[in-house]
């Protein structure tokens, strides 16, 4: 009985709270009759990050700009304390989502735990892709949360609300790890439903895996110092998401890009996440704390390279004899889960005897830290 509970009646509740929060708060924001009116101005309102602040002086956009703010013509006390009502329940309605999606970011920490629910990752993908992707817009996102949190440490002031989706990632990758990436993510999401594996093995193997996260260093670092110079969110205004998601680009560049997403897509398993994004990048290092949830050995491994080949996002790589796991590149999908028969690989928390880079060799349940380099028995 509590298996069918789990198999059936948990994931029904699930999707169906899913569509009631999500569709019951806000009105299509995008798939109207001011589409290109709405999308072809500069200050494109970023319909889930609405958090401007009511102000006498100043008010933000989703750039992190501010612009002078004026009382319109006969404005008298009424009238501003309505527009101030409103102001405030639009931030209102703006944190239901984010709190909204990082329930249900910790809901898929919970149900990728169990063989019997492991099955409606594809569902949740398909969900974020249809409701965060083309309903919302794809704008904002943690990469956007994450922009205001530099802009905001450099001194500008931005909406507290603007902060929250990248922060609340942080203890939700620390307790369950990275399902936002491998379940929620509708960026990843739009990747993965593009992929078709076996056309062309490009950049596969620890050296090429190696490369992309030089790179996705060195744009980290880029993005850091342009939000600290010109304290605006930049990439919004060329996002081949929004491209993709919105069918509409207000300059050549995002229709540029797009193509080079969709194309590096089909023949490399999520090229932007491996390569680009830095919010993978940040909640991969969490897995180095004590006590983060990773994925270690069960002590039954028998040094086949089942949970390798199954790995799509190489945070598995082969050698000859063993395979090494990678927790920071991994986005707990949990396909090595399924994968191996014998279930030698479980979810357990960082330690001593649990480091966060995992030797799978037979005979033996070795585990290797990624700072020393040495293997240490469990």
């Amino acid at each position: 009985m509590k298996n069918l509970a789990a198999k059936f009646l948990l994931p029904l509740i699930s999707i169906f709270l899913f569509f009631i929060l999500f569709t019951g708060l806000t009105p299509l924001p995008y798939f109207s009759g001011n589409l290109a009116i709405a999308q072809t101005t500069d200050d494109i309102d970023d319909d889930l990050g609405d958090f401007e602040e009511f102000d006498d002086s100043e008010s933000v956009d989703e750039l992190g700009e501010f612009e002078d703010y004026s009382k319109p013509a006969g404005c008298g006390k009424e009238s501003c304390n309505s527009l101030h009502q409103t102001n405030i329940a639009r931030q209102n309605k703006a944190l239901y989502w984010v709190f909204g999606i990082l329930g249900f970011t910790l809901l898929a920490g919970v149900l990728v735990r169990f063989q019997s629910t492991r099955n409606l990752k594809g569902l949740f993908l398909i969900t974020s892709i249809v409701i965060l992707g083309f309903y919302k817009g794809a704008c904002p996102c943690p990469i956007s949360s994450f922009s205001n949190l530099i802009i905001w440490a450099s001194g500008v002031h931005i909406p507290w609300q603007k902060l929250i989706w990248f922060l609340g990632l942080i203890p939700i990758t620390y307790l369950v790890g990275k399902v936002w990436c491998g379940w929620i993510c509708h960026l990843g999401a739009l990747q993965e439903f593009l992929y078709l594996p076996g056309r062309l093995e490009l950049f596969r193997g620890a050296r090429a895996q190696k490369v992309m996260k030089i790179i996705r260093l060195l744009l980290l670092a880029l993005l850091i110092v342009q939000l600290l110079v010109t304290k605006l969110y930049l990439f919004s205004k060329i996002d081949p998401f929004k491209v993709a998601f919105n069918l509409l680009s207000i300059n050549m560049t995002g229709w540029i890009l797009l193509g080079l997403l969709i194309l590096s897509s089909i023949f490399i398993h999520r090229p932007f996440c491996r390569a680009v994004c830095p919010i993978g990048l940040i909640l991969g290092w969490i897995g180095k704390i004590p006590g983060a949830s990773i994925i270690g050995l069960k002590g039954e491994c028998r040094g086949c390279k089942v949970c390798s080949n199954a790995c799509k996002i190489d945070a598995i790589h082969r050698y000859p004899g063993y395979s090494v796991l990678d927790n920071k590149e991994c986005t707990a999908c949990g396909d090595c889960l399924d994968a191996c028969k014998k279930e030698g690989l479980i979810f357990v928390r960082k330690s001593k005897n649990h480091a966060d880079r995992v030797v799978c060799e037979r005979d033996n349940g070795d585990e290797v830290s990624a700072d020393s380099g040495i293997l240490s028995k469990h």
